[in-house]
C-alpha cells in the first residue's frame, strides 16, 4: 500500500509576476450544438459571449472595406443600368409590334 501525502499549496507565481488563472471561473461560450443540444463548454473570449472557435475573434470586414467588392453586380449603378437596359428592350418590342415587322 502506497501513502499519498497531500502536498503543500505553494503560492504560484508565473515568470511575468503574475498569479495563474483559474479557468474554472472563466465564463463559458453559449452556442449549442444542433444534434445535441449542449453547450460547447470552451472558455469564451474576453468580452464576447462565445469562444474563438465559434466567431469570438471576428468583428467582420472594417466599414468601407473595398477588397470585399468581388464585383460590381449588386451596386446602385448595375441595378439602374440593368431597369434601363431592359425598358429599352421592352419599348423596341412593342415598336417592332406596332410596326407589324414578323421578329426572327
Amino acid at each position: 500500500m502506497i501513502n499519498s501525502k497531500k502536498q503543500p499549496q505553494e503560492t504560484w507565481i508565473l515568470n511575468n509576476g503574475n498569479k495563474p488563472l483559474d479557468l474554472r471561473t472563466l465564463p463559458r461560450c453559449n452556442a449549442t450544438a444542433k444534434s445535441t443540444g449542449r453547450r460547447c463548454g470552451n472558455p469564451a473570449m474576453k468580452g464576447k459571449k462565445v469562444c474563438y472557435i465559434h466567431g469570438g475573434k471576428s468583428k467582420g470586414p472594417p466599414i468601407g472595406n473595398t477588397n470585399a467588392l468581388k464585383h460590381g453586380n449588386f451596386t446602385a449603378e448595375a441595378f439602374e443600368r440593368r431597369y434601363y437596359l431592359r425598358m429599352l428592350l421592352k419599348e423596341s418590342k412593342e415598336l417592332i409590334k406596332e410596326m407589324g415587322v414578323s421578329s426572327c
